[in-house]
């Protein structure tokens, strides 16, 4: 379990939410703050929380993907973005725009990434089911033989019976010298927004 958590620390999604941060702080000014650069690093992974549901239902209902509430874009995006927005009239009033930016840019940097998969992603869930996938510069329909072809694979993965820790760890992809390295440069356009937001705060 360990091994997971490190694989999900260094993860893609962790460095989009260090750039998801930064990049919004540094467009409208704010100083830095560690409960909104949190706030960035849960929006990258909230679709994910799916997996909650899909580990208490995936025998009853013989699921065979995680992707069960919070992977439907025409649905989550619009959601997330109203109910960032009703929070933070509430909590955060002076911060609303700032803080639906965060939040709602957080979810879909999620998906663009679930998108890049070889297996794609449903952009248009849940009214098609049809996957777009992006790479090597080309945005593409994925064939649904692949997609049977997975499914069969999953369906097998299901009837082993493996164990909620078994299902995480192999949804966590290994490590990448090319992952390490943009985790690297999520943490390095961090430190130098904190950096240049401490000498804005100086100077003012």
């Amino acid at each position: 379990m360990l091994s997971t958590l490190i694989r999900i620390f260094f993860g893609v999604d962790m460095a989009l939410g260090f750039f998801n941060y930064a990049a919004w702080s540094w467009i409208v000014g704010n100083k830095f703050s560690i409960w909104f650069l949190l706030l960035s690093i849960f929006s990258t992974h909230l679709p994910d929380t799916d997996m909650i549901p899909y580990l208490l239902f995936r025998r009853r209902y013989r699921l065979i993907s995680h992707w069960v509430l919070g992977h439907h874009p025409l649905l989550v995006l619009p959601l997330v973005a109203t109910v960032s927005f009703g929070a933070a009239k509430v909590w955060i009033p002076d911060g609303l725009g700032y803080t639906v930016a965060i939040v709602t840019t957080g979810v879909f940097l999620h998906f663009v990434h679930d998108g890049m998969d070889s297996l794609g992603f449903p952009w248009l869930s849940p009214f098609s089911m049809i996957q777009f996938r992006f790479q090597s510069g080309k945005f593409s329909v994925v064939p649904q033989k692949e997609i049977d072809e997975w499914r069969e694979r999953a369906t097998l993965w299901m009837q082993r019976g493996s164990s909620a820790a078994d299902e995480i760890s192999g949804r966590t992809p290994p490590m990448t010298l090319a992952q390490l390295l943009f985790w690297g440069v999520g943490i390095m356009a961090l430190v130098i927004f904190i950096m240049e937001s401490s000498y804005r705060n100086h100077a003012a």
